[in-house]
């Protein structure tokens, strides 16, 4: 079943808005502009969810669409953090922080819960339960890259400051449609479907690794993280992960994806010329 976010939906390949649509500074970076490696992945419909921190609270689950104007926060978590909207239905996040080091500072967004999101909560369209859209007056200020066959997207940060969206004012400005929220979240009780939780914090493996004709090798492990301070090294090949064997890097991402934190794995590696298979404890950190 697939479901529709706004009009746009989500043509995000690359993003980068022509001139005349923002209001673009006017001296460009003396530095190579930032870029991050945004974590991401696809739910049943084929949105792109990614999750961030707002307050440093959560993480919250958002879909990436750039047919939404805004940032869109739903109610009740934005009552959970404390967040009052103004008359138009406006909140102020200090710290709007995104899976991959992008962080926002005093992001402005709206406060409510669009229809489409009520919708895919009610019926459990995405997996997760989602918290928000993130939309046009954000992602604009980035260039995206997405591939598909990884699991993480390229944000390129750019010199440009789009314009505040217009013609959102205060609450019941969805031309009656927020019905179909309604609707679509009571249909979903009926048929017992419901939102997964899914508010957890990743867990952090802190290694980087390539595909070498079917093999997952290890590129790099980040210093002091858990990969390095169990005994993991660059070149190992990585042929067992948590008992079972890996075939190539999307073997291993698939594993990977759902480690947890705190919990110790074991992970069979083929080291050096001799490809001397040595087994390694790797207890998972803390992600986002």
């Amino acid at each position: 079943m697939r479901f529709s976010l706004w009009v746009a939906g989500l043509g995000l390949l690359v993003l980068a808005p022509p001139a005349p649509a923002g209001e673009a500074k006017q001296d460009g970076p003396a530095t190579p502009p930032k870029q991050y490696q945004v974590p991401y992945r696809l739910t049943g419909p084929k949105h792109i969810l990614i999750r961030a921190k707002i307050n440093n609270k959560g993480p919250f689950n958002f879909i990436l669409d750039t047919g939404a104007p805004a940032l869109f926060v739903a109610t009740k978590v934005c009552k959970k953090l404390g967040i009052d909207p103004d008359r138009k239905g406006w909140g102020t996040f200090d710290r709007f922080e995104i899976e991959g080091g992008v962080v926002l500072e005093k992001a402005r967004g709206r406060v409510e819960e669009p229809f489409q999101l009520k919708g895919m909560n009610g019926l459990g369209l995405a997996g997760a339960e989602l918290h928000g859209i993130i939309g046009y007056n954000i992602l604009a200020k980035y260039r995206m890259e997405i591939d598909f066959t990884r699991d993480k997207m390229t944000w390129t940060e750019l010199a440009w400051e789009p314009r505040a969206p217009l013609g959102l004012g205060g609450s019941g400005g969805q031309g009656g449609l927020e019905i179909f929220g309604t609707i679509m979240e009571t249909f979903g009780k009926f048929l017992g479907r419901k939102a997964v939780p899914d508010v957890v914090p990743r867990g952090l493996l802190g290694l980087d690794a390539t595909d070498d004709d079917g093999v997952a090798v290890v590129k790099s492990v980040l210093p002091n993280g858990p990969a390095d301070e169990g005994g993991l090294k660059a070149g190992d090949h990585i042929i067992k992960f948590k008992g079972r064997s890996v075939y190539g890097l999307d073997g291993l991402q698939r594993f990977a994806h759902n480690v947890t934190a705190g919990e110790k794995i074991v992970v069979l590696v083929r080291r050096g010329s001799d490809k001397k298979e040595v087994e390694i404890t790797i207890k998972v950190g803390e992600g986002l």
